[in-house]
């Protein structure tokens, strides 16, 4: 990476839902040394729209158009799941390199093929897993790992639950989003692998679909255990078929456990000997602290913090949970441990 580059950047998608392509090109823009300067989307109403948030940008329609004529050092793809990974590789071979909303791709083959060129051309290759900055996980790792509050980790249950049929656009379309999982479990398991830095063993899934909610190909029920070479398992519930939740966290560890109770933990522990209860606060979150990191990176200040590998290691287990599920539960080892 170059201190004195100036970095061009553009982003592929500029859709109205939760206006993430205007957030993305907000935060690069915000950086000096970094500038956005183009957007491609098919809609041209959209294009006007990102006229008007940014004026001066150029807009395109077509993205051979944009890697030909922008001049990009870098792509942010804001995009269904399923064309990460193509859209991943076209920018790459441009000579472009990528970050890419969650998830990073659908399948261990495209990430290995994103990987590969990225190392090959020597290009940035991240994915937006923002959360890793948020309040509540920034406390559970602090709890865990720095200040050790619970001992060693044996068991994790995380996840969503509600009850309700999923609303119909690409979202809720399997061959598009991966399935369920792959939306919110993304995070969740890259929050997972970041609390418990062990290799795999194994994961597990199972899968329920509604067969009365139409219009959609998504299951309703999602969930995954994954086993780690200590010994630990962690198991991941998605649910909008579940009208009985649970805990957002529920984390067992051989001196203690965590408990979430919405906007903060109850932490039970030993303490010399001692059965001891507190309530500890989330912290606030600071998401835009990937791109800051990201801006420092591409000056050479510091490391990646969401490289590659980490965000391969979540595809490896939302895919192995989708194949396991497909066999009936049989442990499935990911293609990245």
């Amino acid at each position: 990476m170059d201190a004195e580059k100036q970095y061009r950047c553009g982003v592929i998608g500029y859709g109205g839902a939760f206006n993430m392509g205007r957030q993305h090109l907000s935060s690069l823009n915000d950086k000096e040394g970094v500038e956005a300067v183009a957007v491609c989307d098919m809609d041209a109403g959209r294009r006007e729209i990102a006229l008007a948030d940014f004026p001066g940008i150029k807009t395109y329609s077509r993205v051979g158009d944009m890697l030909k004529y922008a001049d990009l050092d870098i792509a942010v793809l804001v995009t269904p799941h399923n064309t990460h990974g193509p859209l991943a590789l076209r920018c790459l071979r441009a000579g472009v390199g990528v970050i890419c909303e969650k998830p990073m791709a659908v399948t261990s083959s495209e990430i290995k093929a994103m990987i590969q060129e990225a190392r090959k051309r020597k290009l940035l290759l991240s994915t937006f897993h923002n959360r890793r900055w948020d309040g509540d996980f920034m406390v559970l790792r602090n709890l865990i790992q720095k200040e050790k509050r619970i001992g060693r980790v044996f068991c994790i249950e995380a996840g969503f639950y509600s009850y309700g049929p999923q609303g119909d656009w690409w979202r809720s379309d399997r061959k598009i989003s991966g399935g369920s999982i792959y939306d919110w479990g993304a995070h969740f398991t890259d929050w997972i692998l970041n609390l418990v830095p062990e290799p795999i063993e194994w994961v597990s899934g199972y899968q329920v679909k509604n067969q009365e909610w139409k219009g959609y190909t998504n299951e309703d029920h999602s969930e995954y255990t994954v086993c780690f070479k200590g010994g630990c398992r962690a198991t991941l519930t998605m649910s909008n078929l579940s009208m009985s939740g649970g805990p957002r966290w529920r984390i067992l560890g051989e001196e203690g456990a965590i408990e979430d109770s919405g906007g903060k933990f109850r932490v039970e522990s030993m303490v010399k000997g001692r059965r001891m209860h507190a309530d500890v606060d989330y912290l606030e979150s600071t998401g835009h602290k990937y791109y800051e990191n990201v801006y420092a990176h591409l000056h050479g200040k510091e490391d990646l913090v969401i490289t590659a590998e980490s965000a391969a290691r979540v595809i490896g287990v939302l895919e192995a949970a989708n194949i396991s599920a497909a066999r009936k539960g049989a442990p499935v080892k990911p293609a990245f441990v």
